[in-house]
């Protein structure tokens, strides 16, 4: 087969507007089934009505809490890289990047903001991308660890549903899939194999943009281990910013067990099929609070708004950066 010929038989990606379409139809079908009853959309008012407002407080700060130290993470990696922008720009690109990010297309959508914006302030626009990589590897390599943790900490508890039991397994196999695919390409770099695999052979492309983020983390080793420290840091805060929403719902869970099964839900909310996360993140916790811990599904969606909310509400600032950004 020529090459023309095999080019013709490759699958092309949809428009961002028809994901963005898609994305939208997704989420506001799961969240049109979930408020489709009026006794359960009742319930929910009066939850939300009833929310405990300090928890609220302190939910939202440990949101902040959270973002801020993911600008701080997203920082060291642009010095690793060489990209030099003061706190005050960075914080605007983060921003900027994080309010867009609820409305693009894609769970990566506020990394290519930020990184057309740092190119049109005309910063290097290789290394502008490396930096993110490396964010978004720290990323997983710290799900993997503190999701893995979680797991098998409360395993026993998490799997005494069948059902549960299946979605625990399925969460942990994605686990094992990423680690070895992150293991993997590490070697592969570390190897300089990559330059000698075929053009057509799945990944290549993506494996060699890791090499280079590979290649600044061994080098600069001791930031490395900071970055990940702080993702270490944001990832366990943000968990706790639902379960200040879960307090604030009028629900008393057990920290840990509460912190165990929300890998599942972040991972899940996380997948390309919905708007933010919108309906997935809610029907996921319908079923874990629902089936762990018997509350009501009504509390159970309000938990999940409420703690979304805490989070998104922290993008507003960067709708205003990006109206005033710079052509």
């Amino acid at each position: 087969m020529r090459p023309t010929s095999r080019r013709r038989l490759a699958l092309k990606r949809p428009p961002p507007a028809v994901v963005f379409s898609m994305q939208v139809l997704f989420s506001a079908a799961l969240l049109g089934w979930l408020l489709s009853r009026e006794e359960f959309r009742a319930s929910l008012a009066g939850v939300l009505r009833s929310a405990d407002p300090a928890w609220l407080a302190a939910g939202l700060t440990l949101a902040g809490v959270v973002h801020l130290l993911c600008l701080m993470r997203w920082r060291i990696f642009l010095r690793m890289v060489g990209v030099t922008v003061g706190w005050g720009e960075s914080a605007g690109l983060f921003f900027a990047g994080l309010f867009s990010g609820l409305f693009l297309p894609g769970g990566a959508g506020g990394d290519l903001v930020k990184i057309g914006l740092l190119t049109a302030r005309r910063q290097d626009a290789g290394r502008s991308t490396l930096s993110v990589v490396m964010d978004r590897l720290a990323g997983s390599v710290t799900m993997i660890l503190v999701g893995a943790t979680l797991l098998a900490t409360q395993y026993r508890w998490l799997t005494a549903d069948p059902l549960v039991a299946k979605l625990v397994q399925s969460i942990g196999l994605y686990l094992l899939v990423l680690a070895v695919l992150i293991s993997a390409s590490v070697a592969l770099s570390s190897e300089r194999l990559v330059s000698r695999l075929p053009a057509s052979w799945p990944g290549r492309a993506k494996v060699l943009e890791l090499s280079g983020a590979y290649f600044q983390c061994a080098r600069q080793w001791p930031q490395t281990l900071l970055a990940l420290g702080v993702s270490l840091v944001m990832l366990l805060t943000f968990f706790l910013t639902y379960y200040c929403a879960a307090r604030a719902c009028g629900l008393d869970p057990d920290v840990i067990r509460f912190l165990a099964f929300m890998p599942i839900v972040d991972i899940l909310a996380g997948l390309p099929v919905s708007l933010g996360g919108l309906g997935v993140r809610e029907a996921v916790f319908v079923l874990l609070l629902g089936t762990l811990a018997g509350v009501p599904s009504a509390t159970a969606v309000a938990v999940s708004l409420a703690g979304y909310t805490l989070s998104a509400v922290w993008g507003l600032p960067g709708a205003f950066l990006w109206l005033i950004r710079k052509p």
